[in-house]
């Protein structure tokens, strides 16, 4: 009896044992939620692959941190619920997570979700939260629960505005929903327009009403503090937006003054010769202006150029489409044709199969009539295999004339491609050249500008008057001129590496473009050379069942 206790004890405590994310939790969570019988013993048998799981159930492991969960980048749906975890972390390398279910753990705060992006359903029923917060930018989101917590505030709730795709919320068994003076059901009924269920329960306009009437100036306020935000939001969504849209183009931040406003970000001999006033303020000013239009003219052609490649892309994508549709259509003839005469064969040879039964096939001569549909038999397997290799041959040609189409229409794409993108990098080029000039005739205005002022200064008895870091020049003219030149190389620097950008950016996408075209065309005909192959001999294993009997007799 003391033995049985202590084994119960023992397992007891090994089941309370902390628990710890890693490979081989993953793998055994993969595996018993994966594939079971023989299906599943292949599955351990074969190397698992953990970047490719999509979905993990990782409850009741007594788990006290999120953490190893970035070996599975394609996650899309995981469940945590049911562990000890506190705090919410490392799921930033999970882009693209859709599912995330932390219910029934001690978490106290909510945090770190801001790059889960296309997040979608959010369960952190059970836990200990103190108020909503920090998921205003889950701008996906469409199921969130949050009830049986500690959330004593409204406070934070109105952050769900933001949500536009929010359909349902649960704050039940919080202590906010306790209060009768303030219905949470009718408040949310009316601060989230676009909340369709609270509690998992239709919201009908009646409560919608009622809560305008009830919560009317605390809506009232709210609205006038998210106003401004709304504002700022807007904006800052077209800026990304904008800057993906001319990243693609390689042109990002050439649109307006950005590149020019860099030059002097951290140029503190720049800044000293610039200190003199109005002359200096003017020539920047005018080197602006100048550089604002080189950065225009290589975005304008950045913008014009990128309209050029998509286009050109898209028609070769067509007419790769149209090239694959023509290959589809014979080969589907050439199946079709091959099934009808497969039929006959099949079933001319189960004929002759049915007519050799209970016929002795182990004598060394046969009566007339046997002989015959031994004969018939052979004919009938000759004229499979000639219409196997027939086919196999014609769709393998198919297939191969294909290939060698998109292999060279790839090729031409990848010489037009090239040329176009060539050409911008040229353009742009030009108006690189174009500004470096500007730098040059800036810095050497603004040395002649300074010098001017110095010995004006000095002259007329006013050196003291001179900014601090240009008094040194007083008694060496060759700082100034050291100064102007520290300056143009900062800037020659940030300009060329603004230019390299460019040119690697665009080659690389060229490259990566190309090659994906390339791995796509050999990973399709890989895989139709398998499917034709596997076609096949589908087909020709079940003609041969249909004579193994009769072969068998035949060799003894």
């Amino acid at each position: 009896m003391g033995e049985s206790n202590l084994a119960t004890d023992s397992s007891f405590n090994k089941e309370l044992e902390p628990g710890v994310i890693s490979n081989e939790m993953l793998t055994k969570a993969i595996l018993e939620q994966g594939h079971k019988g023989e299906a599943g013993r292949l599955a351990q048998l074969s190397q698992l692959h953990l970047e490719t799981v999509t979905v993990i159930r990782l409850e009741f492991q007594n788990i006290l941190k999120i953490d190893h969960l970035w070996v599975m980048k394609n996650l899309e749906v995981l469940s945590l619920s049911f562990n000890k975890i506190d705090k919410i972390e490392n799921l930033s390398r999970l882009p693209k997570l859709k599912e995330l279910n932390l219910s029934f753990n001690y978490i106290e705060k909510i945090e770190n979700l801001n790059n889960l992006e296309h997040l979608r359903i959010l369960s952190l029923y059970g836990n200990r939260i103190k108020c909503v917060e920090n998921i205003d930018k889950l701008e996906r989101l469409v199921i969130l629960s949050v009830g049986r917590n500690n959330i004593t505030t409204l406070n934070g709730l109105e952050r769900l505005r933001f949500l536009k795709d929010l359909r349902s919320l649960n704050l039940s068994e919080n202590p906010i929903a306790q209060d009768s003076t303030k219905p949470l059901r009718l408040y949310l009924a009316t601060l989230l327009p676009q909340l369709k269920y609270y509690e998992y329960i239709l919201i009908r306009p009646a409560e919608r009403d009622a809560g305008k009437e009830k919560f009317q100036r605390e809506l009232i306020d709210i609205l006038e503090h998210e106003r401004i935000e709304i504002i700022e939001r807007t904006n800052a969504a077209k800026e990304r937006d904008d800057e993906i849209r001319l990243s693609k183009s390689f042109v990002e931040h050439l649109n307006s003054h950005q590149l020019f406003e860099s030059l002097f970000l951290g140029d503190p001999e720049g800044a000293a010769l610039l200190s003199i006033g109005a002359e200096a303020v003017d020539l920047k000013n005018d080197y602006r202006n100048e550089a604002y239009s080189f950065t225009q003219n290589i975005y304008k052609m950045g913008l014009e150029q990128q309209d050029k490649r998509q286009a050109e892309i898209e028609l070769y994508s067509r007419c790769i489409q149209d090239e694959r549709k023509k290959a589809q259509l014979m080969g589907q003839t050439i199946i079709n044709n091959f099934l009808v005469s497969y039929k006959n064969l099949y079933k001319l040879a189960k004929d002759i199969v049915s007519g050799l039964k209970g016929r002795d096939l182990n004598s060394k001569t046969y009566n007339a009539e046997t002989e015959k549909l031994l004969d018939d038999l052979n004919l009938c397997k000759s004229g499979f295999n000639s219409l196997f290799e027939d086919t196999w041959h014609t769709l393998m040609g198919i297939e191969m004339q294909l290939f060698e189409r998109t292999e060279e229409g790839n090729s031409t794409f990848e010489n037009t491609i090239k040329e176009m993108t060539n050409e911008f990098i040229e353009m742009a080029q030009g108006q690189f050249v174009l500004l470096r000039e500007a730098e040059i005739n800036f810095s050497d205005a603004l040395v002649d500008t300074v010098q001017q002022f110095v010995t004006f200064k000095a002259a007329s008895g006013q050196a003291d008057q001179l900014p601090e870091a240009l008094k040194e020049s007083l008694d060496d003219k060759d700082v100034i001129s050291n100064m102007a030149a520290g300056m143009r190389d900062q800037h020659m620097q940030q300009i060329d590496a603004r230019e390299d950008k460019l040119i690697t950016r665009s080659r690389s996408w060229v490259k990566e473009l190309c090659d994906d075209l390339q791995n796509s065309e050999i990973k399709r005909n890989r895989a139709k050379v398998l499917e034709i192959t596997y076609f096949l001999d589908q087909h020709r294993q079940s003609f041969m069942t249909a004579l193994d009997e009769v072969a068998s007799k035949l060799e003894v």
